[in-house]
């Protein structure tokens, strides 16, 4: 019993100290543009978004790209809210910016990837920038972004961190960072991961050689379907860990909701190969076979395995902060953020194997 417990334990640490090998070597490089920069389309999903669409669009107009060059189209889900009326606003002081309304349609398209499917019609640009109404981007966002593709490079994505006040938003920072670091080293491997829906790119061509968002099977995850369909007609991908493609989204508000974000994605992810399911169960299931082996009277190799993962844990944590120039969390936050990380997989794994419809952006989906 002790050694069946052990072996998935050490093998967590192990895969640890590979990811964290990745992290140290990684160095992010970018490309210099000729001066004819090419046109871009900036897409942003909003539903129900009144509070955050302004922020979100404020940071967009202050993008360090020519205006000329720059399109950006407001999805507006069906908003019950005050979101297209502040977008429409927006849409007549700057003309550059357009509001879309999304409409049902009859390709069983639902939730986000309704709307890209929709925007895609309107995208005049030869790149596609891909953001959410509660997320706030840098000036350099877009350049940068464009100078971390290599020519054959068909998808990209930033790195986002919640960024927002109480202890839910700089635990959430910590864990969005640490899992999106983590991600990130899977595809600097060579293995294609995902994008970030909130911060990602993907290529004119690249795009419309998978049909588009109409022609690509539905998925609650559409970041993660573009991405694979992109991938799969021969396109590079990349993940880049850089401060100026750095994006701050706002902290998902309530316990249940983070349940349902969380099942969402896991949903999305049963498409994925059957070494990303085996790389999540070892993860997983460090929180349930922890204490399983203090039960069965090993108090010491507990406190060792658990001591050290939660070092290694802290140094890639901080390593990318580090790379995405963030200020370091203090070493009580690390303590704090594991107590939480417990907490929040166990719940996840409970929460994701109830009966239950997931709820997003006030909508019911079975996943």
């Amino acid at each position: 019993m002790f050694e069946i417990i052990l072996i998935p334990l050490l093998s967590y640490i192990l895969i640890q100290v590979w990811q964290l090998a990745w992290l140290i070597k990684y160095k992010s490089q970018k490309k210099t543009l000729s001066q004819n920069l090419p046109e871009i389309s900036i897409w942003v999903a909003c539903r129900n978004e009144e509070e955050n669409i302004a922020g979100c669009l404020n940071s967009l107009l202050q993008l360090d790209y020519p205006v000329k060059k720059l399109q950006i189209l407001v999805g507006n889900d069906q908003s019950t809210d005050k979101t297209a009326e502040i977008a429409q606003r927006f849409s007549q002081e700057h003309p550059h910016i357009q509001l879309v309304n999304i409409v049902d349609d009859d390709r069983g398209l639902k939730a986000k990837a309704r709307v890209m499917a929709q925007l895609d019609q309107h995208a005049v640009g030869d790149f596609y920038l891909i953001t959410d109404a509660d997320v706030r981007v840098k000036p350099q966002w877009a350049l940068s972004m464009l100078q971390f593709l290599d020519k054959n490079t068909g998808v990209s994505s930033g790195t986002t961190m919640v960024k927002s006040t109480g202890t839910d938003g700089w635990l959430q920072e910590m864990d969005w960072a640490y899992f999106m670091g983590l991600l990130n080293v899977i595809s600097y491997s060579g293995v294609p991961a995902t994008a970030v829906g909130n911060n990602m790119i993907v290529r004119k061509d690249a795009y419309w050689q998978t049909g588009g968002y109409a022609n690509i099977r539905f998925s609650i995850t559409e970041d993660y379907k573009l991405y694979s369909e992109v991938c799969a007609k021969g396109w590079g991908w990349n993940n880049v860990m850089h401060p100026d493609v750095l994006a701050y989204s706002e902290k998902t508000k309530g316990f249940i909701p983070l349940l349902h974000q969380r099942k969402r994605w896991l949903s999305g992810g049963k498409e994925l190969p059957w070494y990303w399911w085996l790389l999540f169960g070892v993860y997983g299931s460090f929180f349930f076979l922890i204490p399983l082996l203090f039960w069965i009277a090993a108090p010491l190799w507990t406190i060792a395995i658990w001591s050290v993962k939660w070092i290694i844990q802290t140094a890639q944590i901080s390593i990318i902060y580090k790379k995405v120039g963030e200020p370091l969390p203090k070493l009580s936050q690390h303590l704090v953020y594991e107590i939480y990380l417990f907490v929040l997989t166990v719940s996840t794994a409970i929460f994701f194997l109830l009966p239950v419809k997931t709820r997003w952006k006030e909508r019911s989906y079975k996943v």
